[in-house]
């Protein structure tokens, strides 16, 4: 079988190749339009001459790159009868729990990021219903985790702010959330490749809505990050309405940067925990950072 990874130059690209993948598999390829150490490719392009069809080996493609590039890049191999030239068995997307949770968001950003994700998923569905691919498009939560020179842009932006300001203020009231790690993301990935390989999973559509094994408050992730990387800084609880209020200028200056301030009273979990789908002992946040 033949693995080829789209977008590896990803924290998640990164540690899903180097620690999970290449311990299994010995045909990988993997392409990026950045990093000289893989095959280059461009999604955007017409012409691939660095995808090359190899033998007949069964193949996965994983894509972990924005899941609207997906969509485009498989309907140029279509166009261009390039697509079923390749023995694909299964197709695996990672897209986004952010067609949930904004869903009811009311800034024009987010409507048009929700419009783009779904759209692009469903294209993908019927490509691979029309040429009866399996597909497995995962949405994960918030995604976190560095790996050799990879930083993630999550938890590392949250540590600049922390670090450059006097105090943190915080709602009284904030919303949960489910970080989840790149190493639980890399074996979900390896469970849906094994399930694509399957025959009994043949012509198999999965969407799979995916969180961290902990649903923890903004303040409790805030103290485990300053408590891990030994940030001394206070973080103040006030009335949750005053919160709001003195921020509210930036709905006039910065109107999204205001609703993302307004999203840490929002509750983003509740989804499948990691350790539940992948038949593990649960691990705690604090233990990955």
């Amino acid at each position: 079988m033949l693995i080829r990874i789209f977008g590896i130059t990803t924290p998640t690209g990164d540690y899903l190749l180097k620690k999970v993948l290449n311990n299994i598999y010995k045909n990988i390829n993997c392409y990026s339009r950045s990093n000289k150490s893989y095959k280059y490719l461009d999604l955007r392009d017409f012409n691939h001459p660095n995808l090359i069809k190899k033998s007949n080996l069964k193949e996965i493609w994983i894509f972990l790159c924005p899941i609207w590039e997906v969509d485009k890049f498989l309907n140029n191999l279509i166009i261009s009868k390039n697509f079923e030239k390749y023995n694909i068995k299964g197709i695996i997307c990672c897209s986004s729990t952010s067609v949930i949770t904004k869903i009811y968001s009311w800034h024009k950003y987010d409507k048009n990021l929700i419009c783009k994700i779904s759209n692009s998923e469903q294209k993908i569905i019927n490509i691979c219903n029309r040429y009866k691919k399996s597909l497995s498009i995962i949405r994960p939560t918030m995604i976190y985790g560095d790996t050799g020179s990879f930083k993630d842009n999550n938890i590392n932006r949250i540590l600049k702010i922390c670090k450059k300001i006097p105090f943190v203020i915080l709602p009284r009231e904030t919303g949960k959330r489910q970080p989840l790690h790149i190493s639980q993301l890399a074996n979900i990935i390896k469970k849906e490749i094994i399930k694509l390989t399957e025959e009994n999973h043949r012509n198999y559509i999965s969407i799979l809505n995916i969180g961290g094994d902990e649903i923890l408050s903004y303040e409790m992730i805030l103290k485990a990050l300053m408590e891990k990387r030994k940030i001394n800084k206070s973080i103040i609880l006030i009335n949750t309405n005053l919160y709001f209020f003195i921020f509210s200028p930036l709905l006039i200056l910065n109107s999204r940067l205001y609703s993302e301030i307004l999203r840490i009273n929002s509750d983003l979990s509740g989804f499948k925990k990691s350790n539940i789908y992948l038949k593990v002992p649960a691990k705690k946040f604090i233990d990955f950072i």
